[in-house]
């Protein structure tokens, strides 16, 4: 498709391709602008079931309306694929931010405290991410991070209202995210529930403190059964010079027992802003 103009778009390049959708890097023909083309995989063009999962997440996505998010401008359709149209995101993937740059305690929090504040504003919508990792969030040459890919999302019940939110289907076979950063409920099918959010996040917490991930097996068979039973090595024992407060949270995050664990990203802001007051991790490079 390089080259080629979609409704009112050129496409100059590709930005990245997955199980769930190519995107492209394109130009905006009627304002100056860059934006990014999700067309569905060429496989799965034709699938009713995939063309309405596209749709959800632009609509689930345009219920959200957060910094940290990345904007949806409109989901179109161009020779009977549907794609979604929206802001282009300048920086890497915070997997590829990790290898290139030594985080400090200051870095680690900065991310998370935007991460969870984007959580925040989706949980309010009753939206569940369901597939929080490094390859779903970009850092900006600034530091502003940005919350990508809500493929996966789905509507929960709301607790203040006991609104019935709508649930998407599942294609069979497909996976519903990355294993080393799943719940343990999420791995049991239960019920949907924001706080699954947060121990992906507490993952991805442990991977920038630590450099490894708190339960990665050999196999997903093993990463699996060790999400389920086993109890992950402490922060500061891979990372001693890690602040303790740090270490905390990261260990609250990926507590097995979704009780135990922070229950919205509220708290986790909190609990990150009153770690920073404190003044133990030195001076922060970013506000």
């Amino acid at each position: 498709m390089l080259g080629d103009t979609v409704s009112h778009y050129r496409i100059v390049g590709k930005l990245g391709i997955g199980g769930m959708g190519v995107v492209y890097d394109a130009e905006d023909t009627r304002l100056p602008r860059r934006v990014a083309l999700k067309f569905l995989p060429r496989e799965l063009a034709g699938d009713p079931d995939s063309t309405r999962r596209l749709r959800r997440e632009a609509e689930t996505i345009a219920l959200i309306n957060h910094p940290n998010i990345c904007t949806i401008f409109e989901i179109d359709e161009h020779e009977g694929s549907h794609f979604i149209a929206m802001e282009r995101v300048d920086g890497t993937n915070l997997k590829i931010h990790m290898a290139r740059t030594t985080l400090s305690d200051a870095d680690v929090i900065d991310i998370a405290r935007q991460i969870a504040s984007a959580l925040d504003a989706a949980h309010d919508k009753g939206v569940v991410h369901r597939d929080i990792k490094p390859g779903n969030i970009m850092v900006g040459p600034g530091g502003m991070v940005k919350v990508l890919d809500f493929g996966l999302a789905r509507r929960f019940k709301m607790p203040e209202t006991g609104e019935q939110m709508m649930y998407g289907s599942t294609i069979p076979g497909r996976p519903l995210g990355t294993a080393n950063y799943m719940a343990p409920e999420r791995i049991l099918q239960g019920p949907l529930d924001p706080r699954s959010d947060l121990f992906s996040l507490g993952v991805v917490m442990y991977e920038m403190a630590t450099g490894r991930l708190p339960f990665a097996g050999v196999s997903p068979a093993e990463t699996v059964e060790n999400i389920l039973e086993k109890q992950p090595t402490p922060v500061s024992k891979l990372s001693p010079e890690r602040a303790v407060r740090l270490e905390k949270i990261v260990m609250k995050l990926i507590i097995k027992d979704p009780d135990g664990r922070y229950q919205t990203a509220g708290e986790v802001q909190e609990a990150l802003a009153a770690t920073r007051s404190k003044n133990i991790l030195g001076r922060f490079g970013r506000s």
